[in-house]
């Protein structure tokens, strides 16, 4: 699960060496507008693992960018490595159309400052089979060997460069998250435990070091030498140049990755956000990389998928090793900052960044966020932005809009939560993906064949929202695990408040959520939700909780336990 501390919001813009620049020229028929396949061995791209090839794939790509349709095509299974990129990124792609970028198998490693690819308003673009590495790796896992709660001290053998992840929080971008992972085994497969880093030492023996707490890490008690694991982040590497997701994918229409590997990542592995058309991601792994031991993928989420109006699918991905979530999947709300008229609001984004637009016949839903009541949908008719804000740290602020409704909503008022439900990801369905950590789900989404060994959580707050459903899980096996000790679901949907006959007052604003026939152990979760189907799942774990709690127009039918009797209903 997400930590409670505040992240720093802002962006360096960080620039590679690329040194001595190199006259090239590509053979016949390469690189030519119109040419249509780019092969990165024409461009000098070598794939030695030693060579810095970051120079030569800039060349491929200038050349490809200029013909549509091109093809980039990188040797069979080589390594590229790439210490620095002309922009961080070491594939800078906008206006792109119908692009397929093909690495054959290869790997990319990378350099700390660097990332792997940024895509822009382009449209019909592939990208298939690569696999995107960090060199040096932005982390490091030990066992833990002893600990000592009244120093607030952890002692750790370190597999690896001890030296490595010495020293503490660097703050040269503001104030930045800064914390490891503790592992430990649970009934059905790891559970985690964010530990906040005040500073790490080196210690007595070879190979080892002392990790001290900040005073956000509280939770000493169960705490055991050699039952415990820990990932420790590499400081100056981990959690910083952000934002910085390695794949950061944005404004596109029609994207498709197959056949991806993500093993490791300072930040975010995936930013997805304000797509239109298909975003397809098949057999897109983010995962520690396979036979090297280690426990982290990344240090931030997976996916993190924010304000796409177009339809998403995972089919068949593998995500898990991540410090945060596998997937959130949310937009950013508004709140209503002035009411003009009764058909005319003033809205602020709540989070300034990542602005997701306003537009002409947006469908706008309006919470009262104090109690989680869905006061209405109106259609939006016209929008006016306001000025442009002062950038913050680099980064585009949201401006203020000014909407015209086709209807007054009643009970609108000043602080009121407002998104666009086009862009909240309407149309995102989970299939056959296999999920080791917490999932946020505050979008509508469908999740089919899944298994996940780890919380799934549906619920909303005032920055990330909105309010989720319909939700569709089906067909899943969910177990607890990673990101909640206790539960596998817990759907949250805001305060219970009652009508005088006693029951849950309504609308709810999270509604129409579904579970057909899924098998879940550990505790089950639900309260404040308009419209609940529990239907033929089976709950194999005696004694786990299962609750429900203030919700509206709910059916409950056909469940079992482990025995295959009918569970009671509550």
């Amino acid at each position: 699960m997400l930590p409670k501390r505040v992240l720093a919001t802002g962006a360096i813009a960080l620039m590679g060496v690329f040194g001595t620049a190199m006259s090239f020229h590509p053979p016949e028929g390469q690189g030519k507008p119109g040419a249509g396949v780019y092969r990165a061995s024409s461009f000098g791209v070598v794939g030695d693992g030693v060579t810095d090839d970051g120079p030569a794939i800039g060349r491929l790509l200038e050349a490809a960018m200029r013909a549509p349709g091109a093809r980039i095509v990188f040797d069979e299974r080589k390594t590229y490595h790439v210490a620095g990129a002309a922009s961080r990124y070491v594939l800078d792609i906008a206006g792109a159309d119908g692009m397929t970028i093909d690495g054959q198998g290869s790997t990319f490693e990378l350099g700390p400052r660097v990332r792997f690819m940024r895509l822009r308003n382009s449209r019909r673009v592939s990208v298939r089979r690569l696999n995107v590495d960090f060199r040096p790796v932005p982390f490091a896992d030990g066992v833990v060997t002893g600990v000592d709660a009244e120093r607030r001290r952890l002692d750790v053998r370190i597999s690896g460069d001890a030296g490595s992840v010495c020293g503490g929080p660097t703050h040269d971008d503001g104030e930045q998250a800064f914390f490891g992972m503790l592992w430990t085994d649970g009934p059905y497969g790891a559970e985690s435990r964010h530990f906040w880093i005040e500073r790490v030492e080196p210690g007595e023996a070879p190979n080892t070091v002392r990790a001290y707490a900040a005073p956000e890490f509280t939770e000493f008690a169960d705490l055991r030498g050699k039952t415990w694991r820990i990932s420790l982040p590499v400081p100056g590497i981990a959690h910083r140049y952000g934002p910085g997701a390695c794949f950061g994918i944005r404004d596109n229409n029609t994207v498709t990755f197959e056949d991806v590997e993500l093993w490791s990542a300072p930040w975010i592995g995936f930013e997805v956000a304000r797509n239109s058309g298909n975003v397809t991601f098949r057999r897109v792994h983010i995962r520690p990389k396979p036979g090297s031991g280690r426990l982290m993928s990344t240090c931030r989420d997976g996916f993190h998928v924010k304000g796409n109006r177009g339809r998403l699918l995972w089919d068949g991905c593998i995500v898990t090793g991540m410090t945060d979530d596998a997937f959130n999947i949310s937009t950013h709300s508004s709140e209503v900052s002035h009411i003009l008229s009764p058909d005319r609001v003033e809205v602020r984004q709540r989070f300034p960044l990542l602005h997701i637009p306003w537009r002409k016949g947006a469908e706008l839903v309006a919470v009262d966020g104090r109690t989680s009541r869905l006061l209405g949908r109106s259609r939006v008719t016209a929008v006016k932005v306001g000025p442009e804000p002062e950038p913050i740290q680099g980064e585009p602020a949201a401006p203020l809009s000014e909407l015209t409704l086709e209807r007054p909503i009643a009970g609108l008022d000043v602080g009121t939560t407002v998104w666009d439900a086009k862009s909240a990801n309407p149309n995102t369905t989970l299939r056959r993906c296999h999920i080791e950590m917490s999932c946020r789900m505050q979008s509508p989404v469908t999740m089919e064949d899944c298994d996940v060994t780890a919380l799934l959580w549906f619920y909303s707050e005032p920055i990330e929202g909105p309010y989720p459903g319909p939700v569709v899980v089906r067909n899943c096996t969910l177990r607890r695990g990673r990101g909640n000790p206790v539960h596998a679901v817990i759907v949250s949907g805001g305060p219970a408040d009652r009508d005088a006959a006693g029951s849950a007052s309504g609308p709810r604003a999270i509604h129409d959520i579904t579970f057909e026939n899924n098998r879940i152990y550990g505790g089950f979760v639900v309260e404040g939700v308009e419209g609940l189907r529990i239907v033929k799942n089976r709950f194999p774990e005696p004694g786990a909780p299962f609750v429900l709690n203030g919700n509206r127009h709910q059916q409950v039918s056909g469940n079992t336990d482990a025995a295959g009797r009918p569970t009671p209903n509550p």
